[in-house]
C-alpha cells in the first residue's frame, strides 16, 4: 500500500490532467448531442417524419404542397418538446408563400356565365314571313319613301286563258289623291275594286283602313290600328309592322321608294301586306328595265315580279321612273294559267309636282 501511495503521489499531476481531459470530452459530447437535437426540431424534413412513424398518434394531412414535397408536417408526438418562438419563426421562414389569388384565376373568367338551371334560352328573332310571331320593330327605316304626288291613271284591260288569244276586258283606273299628310286611293282593275285611306309616317305610306269590294256588293274591311299596334281583319288580329301596306297602297309605296332613292329598287323588295285574309310578307324581285309600249307612248319601265307560293296568284308590276315611278302596267297570273293585264292609256298628274320630282 505504501508503494501504491508513493506511486500515486508521484503521478498526481498526471491523473489530474487525465480527469480534466475526460471531463472536457464528456462536456463536448453533451453539447454536440444537444445541438443535434435542436437542429432536428427546427428542420421540417426527415427527422420529423421519422418521429411521426414511431408515434402511435395518427398523422395529420399536410397544410400545402410545393413542388410535390411536403411544406409542413403534422404535429410531433406528445413526447416531443414544445416548439419555441424561435422554432416557429424558423419553420415559417422555410415555408414558401402562396401566390396571389388573382394569379390563380383562369383567363376565361370574363366569359359569359353558364346558363342557370331552368333558365329559358333567349328567343331567336322570328322570320319576316311570320307576322304573328315577329317583333314590330323589324321594319322601320328599311326603305326610304317619299309620298307620290296626286295622279289619275287610266288603263286598258285584256284577259286570256291558256291556249287562247287575249280578249279585251274593258277599262281600269287608279285615282291617287295626296296632300296635307293624308291620302285617298281607289284602284279598279285586275286586282278588283280596292280602296285605301290614311296618312304617312317615317316609313312611308301609312294606311288606316282598306276595303275590298265584292261582286255581291259587300265590302271586306281591314283596319290598321296604329294605337294598339294591330292589323284587324276578318281572320283576326296580326301585329302591325311599321311600313305595312294594304293591297292597293302597296303600289304607291313602291312608287314612293323609287322617288326617294332609285338605287334601292334592286334585288328583292319585301313589304308586309295586310288584307281580309290576314297579313303576309310580299316579296318582289326586281327583274330589270324594259321598254313598254302604252296608249300614252313608249315608256322605260322597271319590272317587278312577286315571288308567290304555289297555288297563289302572281302579280307583276311595271313602274315608270319618268312618271314619278307610278305603275303603268299590272299583270295577274292565276294558278290555272289565266292572265289578266292592264296597261296605261292615259295619265294626269300635277305639273308642278312633276317638275319638282323629276
Amino acid at each position: 500500500m505504501k508503494k501504491i501511495a508513493v506511486h500515486l503521489a508521484r503521478h498526481r499531476r498526471l491523473l489530474a490532467l487525465g480527469g480534466l481531459s475526460l471531463l472536457l470530452h464528456l462536456l463536448a459530447l453533451a453539447w454536440i448531442g444537444g445541438r443535434f437535437e435542436a437542429d432536428a426540431r427546427q428542420a421540417p424534413g426527415v427527422a420529423i417524419a421519422l418521429r411521426l412513424e414511431r408515434s402511435a398518434a395518427p398523422a395529420q394531412p399536410a397544410a400545402q404542397e410545393t413542388g410535390g414535397a411536403p411544406a409542413a408536417a403534422a404535429p410531433a408526438p406528445a413526447s416531443a418538446p414544445t416548439p419555441t418562438a424561435r422554432d416557429r419563426a424558423a419553420i415559417a421562414a422555410s415555408t414558401p408563400a402562396l401566390p396571389p389569388l388573382q394569379a390563380l384565376a383562369p383567363a376565361a373568367a370574363q366569359d359569359p356565365p353558364p346558363p342557370q338551371p331552368g333558365a329559358l334560352p333567349a328567343p331567336a328573332p322570328p322570320a319576316l314571313g311570320d307576322p304573328r310571331g315577329a317583333a314590330v320593330q323589324q321594319m322601320p327605316g328599311r326603305y326610304q319613301v317619299r309620298m307620290p304626288p296626286s295622279a289619275r291613271l287610266r288603263y286598258a284591260v285584256t284577259r286570256s286563258r291558256p291556249g287562247r288569244a287575249p280578249q279585251a276586258g274593258g277599262e281600269a283606273q287608279l285615282v291617287w289623291e295626296s296632300g296635307g299628310g293624308r291620302y285617298q286611293l281607289r284602284l279598279e282593275g285586275v286586282l278588283g275594286l280596292l280602296e285605301s285611306e290614311g296618312g304617312g309616317d317615317d316609313t312611308g305610306i301609312a294606311p288606316t283602313q282598306a276595303s275590298e269590294h265584292q261582286e255581291d256588293g259587300s265590302d271586306r274591311i281591314t283596319r290598321f290600328d296604329r294605337g294598339a299596334g294591330h292589323i284587324v281583319s276578318e281572320t283576326g288580329s296580326d301585329p302591325l309592322y311599321l311600313g305595312s301596306q294594304d293591297r292597293a297602297s302597296l303600289l304607291m309605296q313602291l312608287a314612293g321608294m323609287g322617288i326617294a332613292a332609285p338605287e334601292q329598287m334592286q334585288g328583292v323588295i319585301e313589304v308586309m301586306v295586310g288584307g281580309p285574309d290576314g297579313t303576309r310578307a310580299a316579296r318582289f324581285e326586281v327583274l330589270g328595265r324594259e321598254p313598254l309600249a302604252t296608249g300614252a307612248g313608249s315608256l322605260q319601265t322597271l319590272r317587278l315580279a312577286e315571288r308567290s307560293e304555289p297555288g297563289r296568284r302572281r302579280l307583276e308590276i311595271w313602274l315608270a321612273p319618268d312618271r314619278n315611278w307610278l305603275p303603268v302596267q299590272l299583270r295577274v297570273t292565276e294558278p290555272d294559267g289565266s292572265v289578266a293585264n292592264q296597261v296605261l292609256t292615259g295619265i294626269e298628274t300635277d305639273p308642278a309636282a312633276n317638275a319638282t320630282i323629276m
